[in-house]
C-alpha cells in the first residue's frame, strides 16, 4: 500500500474526470489534497466544462471516504489564482509536497491548419502555459519545505503518436515534454522529481460528449488511430490516477524526467 500520510498534494483540473480520480487516490493514500478547477464554462469550447458543484463533489467524495481536502477556484491561465491555491495548501496544511498538473481542455477543428486562432491560443494557454504557471507557483513552496517532492504532468498519447486534426492539442502536449525535461534537470539536486503520464483513451466528460463523439466518428483516420489493442473501449480515470500516485510515492523515488505511456497498447499500432 502506498503511504502518503502527512503529505500534501495540489491537483489542478480536479472537479471531475482524471483530476478527481487523482485527488481521491492521493487522499486514499493519506495525503491532504487541495483540489482546484476553473469550475465554470470555458469560453469557446463546445462541450460542458466542470462546474462549481463538480468541484464541491470532489471534496465531498474525499471527505466521505475519511480523507482531507479543500477546494480552491483556480484558472490555470491566471498566476494569481495559482498562487492563491498554493497559499491555501501551506496555510491549511502547513506544507506542499506534490503537484499534479492535470488541467486540460479539448477542441476539434476540421484540420490542424483550419483551427481558429482562438482554439489554438486557448489550448496552448490552458495545457502548456497553464502547466508552466502551475509549476511556477508551486515550486517555491516545495523548496521551502526542504524535503523534496514530486511534480506529475498529465500528458497524452497525442505526444507519442500522430492524431489527425488536433495538432493544437498535440503541440501543447509535446511542449510539456520539453518543459518536463528541463524542470527535472533543474530540480533534481533539490530532490524534486518531475515525471509525466501519457494516458490513452480514457472515459471522461471531455472524451464522452457529442462534439468528441462526432469527431471520433467523422474525422478522417481517427477511428483507426483510437482503436485499442486490449479488449476495452476506454480506460477508466482511476487507472491513470494509480499511475500518478505511484510516481508521487517513495516507490518511484529515483524516477525523474520520465514519460510513462499508459494506453492499453494504443501506441503500438
Amino acid at each position: 500500500m502506498i503511504d502518503l500520510t502527512g503529505q500534501v498534494a495540489l491537483v489542478t483540473g480536479a472537479a471531475r474526470g482524471i483530476g478527481r480520480s487523482v485527488a481521491e487516490a492521493m487522499a486514499e493514500a493519506g495525503a491532504a489534497v487541495v483540489v482546484t478547477d476553473v469550475a465554470r464554462q470555458v469560453e469557446g469550447l463546445t462541450y460542458g466544462t466542470a462546474s462549481d458543484d463538480d468541484l464541491a463533489a470532489t471534496v465531498a467524495a474525499i471527505e466521505a471516504a475519511g480523507g482531507r481536502a479543500i477546494a480552491v477556484h483556480a484558472d490555470v491561465r491566471r498566476d494569481a489564482d495559482l498562487k492563491a491555491a498554493v497559499r491555501a495548501a501551506v496555510e491549511t496544511y502547513g506544507r506542499l509536497d506534490h503537484v499534479v498538473a492535470n488541467a486540460g481542455i479539448a477542441s476539434w477543428p476540421e484540420s490542424t491548419w483550419q483551427a481558429t486562432s482562438e482554439q489554438w491560443e486557448t489550448m496552448i494557454d490552458v495545457v502548456l502555459t497553464g502547466t508552466w504557471r502551475t509549476v511556477k507557483a508551486a515550486v517555491p513552496a516545495i523548496l521551502e519545505g526542504g524535503r523534496g517532492g514530486s511534480i506529475v504532468f498529465v500528458g497524452s498519447t497525442a505526444a507519442v503518436k500522430p492524431l489527425p486534426t488536433i495538432g493544437h492539442y498535440a503541440a501543447a502536449k509535446n511542449g510539456l515534454v520539453g518543459l518536463l525535461k528541463s524542470l527535472a534537470l533543474e530540480l533534481a539536486d533539490q530532490s524534486i522529481r518531475v515525471n509525466m503520464v501519457h494516458p490513452g483513451g480514457t472515459g471522461t466528460e471531455m472524451t464522452q460528449n457529442p462534439a468528441a463523439e462526432h469527431w471520433q466518428a467523422t474525422a478522417k483516420g481517427v477511428g483507426k488511430t483510437l482503436t485499442l489493442p486490449m479488449p476495452i473501449h476506454r480506460m477508466e480515470p482511476v487507472d491513470v490516477a494509480h499511475a500518478v500516485r505511484w510516481l508521487c510515492s517513495d516507490e518511484a523515488r529515483y524516477m525523474t524526467g520520465t514519460q510513462m505511456v499508459l494506453d492499453a497498447g494504443a501506441t503500438l499500432q
